[in-house]
């Protein structure tokens, strides 16, 4: 059984629609929740994660080709372990920093940084790890620069 082609496209645009929600609502949260509002953050939203999309896919890039089923699923399932891991520990570090230079007390800084850590990187973590994942199983090219 293979795997579909589209699987890692998917995977990284619904990760980078969620991404771009939390980030219009970052931006515009303190606006009245009218249903102008909703829609203005479902457009701002649509628009700044197809604009990602359009970066990452095009020529081809993301596409699976013959990539058998379990082998796929063992490597994503590890690729996302490890972003989630990893994006939550920079996440928290970062919100820790933020957090602690604007309030001053520990124990509340420390339990946002890691609560903002742990959350963020559930929706952000999906994407990344769809682009190592693909990068893994890619078939390399005679153009391909090695860095």
């Amino acid at each position: 059984m293979k795997t579909p082609t589209q699987t890692l496209r998917v995977v990284f645009a619904l990760s980078m629609l969620a991404c771009s929600v939390i980030l219009v609502l970052f931006v515009r949260g303190r606006a009245a929740w009218t249903p102008e509002f909703w829609l203005q953050l479902a457009a701002a939203s649509v628009v700044i994660s197809a604009a990602i999309c359009f970066v990452a896919f095009r020529q081809g890039k993301m596409r699976l080709v013959a990539v058998p089923l379990w082998p796929f699923v063992r490597l994503f399932v590890r690729q996302l372990a490890i972003v989630y891991a990893v994006s939550a520990v920079a996440i928290s570090g970062v919100a820790l920093a933020v957090i602690y230079a604007i309030t001053r007390s520990g124990p509340n800084a420390l339990a946002l940084a890691v609560l903002a850590g742990l959350w963020l990187s559930l929706w952000l973590a999906p994407g990344i790890a769809s682009f190592t994942t693909w990068r893994k199983l890619r078939i390399p090219k005679v153009n391909d620069v090695k860095l």
